[in-house]
C-alpha cells in the first residue's frame, strides 16, 4: 500500500466510507474482495484504493442495471465482425419474432469479444483464425473474455473469403505487389485483418511493398466501394459481396463464423429465441441464396479442437 498515514482507515472508518457495517467490511477483507491488510492484528484500509473500489462497484451496478433493462425489453445486442447475412437476418428475425429485436454492430471480431468480456453486449460474432491451433475463435477467448469455461459458442455459418479485384483475378500478395496494385486493408482487430497479417507473414512479403496497406475499411461493402470508386484495385471480402459487385474473386479460405455467448445468459429466453431462429428453415434458406455460404453446422454448439 502507498500513501500518507492519513490515507489509512480503520475498519470503522472504512465502513462509514462504504456505507456498510464493520462486520461486512471484515468479511470482504478476509475474502480478499476489499483492499486492506492486517497490521499488529488490526485491519487497516487505504482510502484511495477504497474509493477506486467504490467507483468500480458503481460502474458494475450501472452496467448490470442497463444490461437487465435491455433483456427485459427483449433486445439482443451483438458486436463483432461485419457480415451481410447478419444485416439481412435482423429484419427476418424481427418479422418472425416481433416481440424481439436483434441489433448488430460491426466493430471487428476482437473488439466484439472485448465488449462481450466487458459486459456491453449479449453476443460476440467472430471468425478469428489461429493457424498454430488450426482453429477459429477458441484460441482467442482467454485473451478477451478471461476463460473458455464461461462462454458457449454456436456456429452461425461457414463462408468463403478471398481477394476481390477490379479487372482480373488476384491470387496472392506477391502478385498484387508484382502488378503494382493498390490494396485496401481492414481495420486492426478484425478477423479479415488477422487473416491479412497471416498471409503476409506466410508469403514473406514486406508490408512496405504493399501499396495502400494503411488504407483501412470497416466493412466488406466499404472495401467494394474503395474498388468501385477507383481508390483501390483489390481487397479481401466475402465471396457473396464480390459476386454482388460482379468483381473477379479468388478464394483464400473458408471461415467458421461463430457467435459467442456467456453461459450465464445462454438459456435466457431472448438468446434461445435467436438460437432457434438460426436453426430455422428461414435462416438456412437465406444462407442457401447467398453465394459462398454453408450451413452444415449452423445452430450447433461448437467445441474447441482437441490436440492429438
Amino acid at each position: 500500500m502507498r500513501g500518507k498515514i492519513s490515507d489509512l482507515l480503520t475498519a470503522r472508518e472504512a465502513s462509514q466510507l462504504l456505507n456498510t457495517n464493520e462486520k461486512k467490511v471484515y468479511s470482504l477483507a478476509q475474502e480478499g474482495k476489499l483492499p486492506g491488510t492486517k497490521v499488529t492484528g488490526k485491519w487497516i484500509f487505504p482510502r484511495p484504493e477504497l474509493e477506486e473500489y467504490l467507483r468500480l462497484m458503481a460502474q458494475q451496478t450501472l452496467r448490470r442495471s442497463f444490461f437487465e433493462s435491455v433483456i427485459d425489453r427483449k433486445v439482443i445486442l451483438a458486436c463483432g465482425s461485419d457480415d451481410p447475412v447478419l444485416c439481412m437476418a435482423q429484419g427476418f428475425f424481427h418479422k418472425e419474432n416481433p416481440g424481439y429485436t436483434f441489433f448488430s454492430s460491426s466493430v471487428g471480431s476482437g473488439e466484439g469479444l472485448r465488449l462481450l468480456g466487458e459486459g456491453f453486449c449479449h453476443i460476440a460474432v467472430c471468425h478469428l483464425y489461429d493457424p498454430d491451433a488450426d482453429d477459429f475463435n477458441f484460441p482467442f477467448l482467454e485473451r478477451y473474455v478471461g476463460s473458455t469455461d464461461t462462454v458457449t459458442l454456436v456456429n452461425l455459418f461457414y463462408r468463403r473469403v478471398g481477394f476481390a479485384a477490379k479487372d482480373r483475378e488476384v491470387t496472392s500478395f506477391s502478385e498484387l505487389i508484382d502488378r503494382n496494385l493498390r490494396f485496401v486493408n481492414r481495420q486492426s482487430g478484425s478477423g479479415i485483418r488477422a487473416l491479412v497479417d497471416h498471409l503476409i507473414e506466410t508469403e514473406g512479403v514486406p508490408v512496405s511493398d504493399i501499396k495502400g496497406f494503411e488504407d483501412e475499411a470497416f466493412t466488406h461493402l466499404d472495401v467494394i466501394n474503395h474498388i468501385s470508386s477507383d481508390r483501390a484495385d483489390a481487397g479481401i471480402v466475402a465471396e457473396a459481396v464480390a459476386s454482388g459487385a460482379n468483381l473477379p474473386f479468388y478464394t483464400i479460405l473458408e471461415e467458421r463464423f461463430d457467435m459467442v455467448v456467456r453461459k450465464e445468459i445462454f438459456f435466457d429466453k431472448n438468446i434461445q429465441v435467436f438460437v432457434e431462429f438460426l436453426r430455422s428453415e428461414r435462416f438456412r434458406e437465406l444462407l442457401k441464396n447467398m453465394r459462398g455460404y454453408n450451413s452444415r453446422d449452423t445452430g450447433k454448439i461448437i467445441y474447441a479442437k482437441t490436440k492429438e
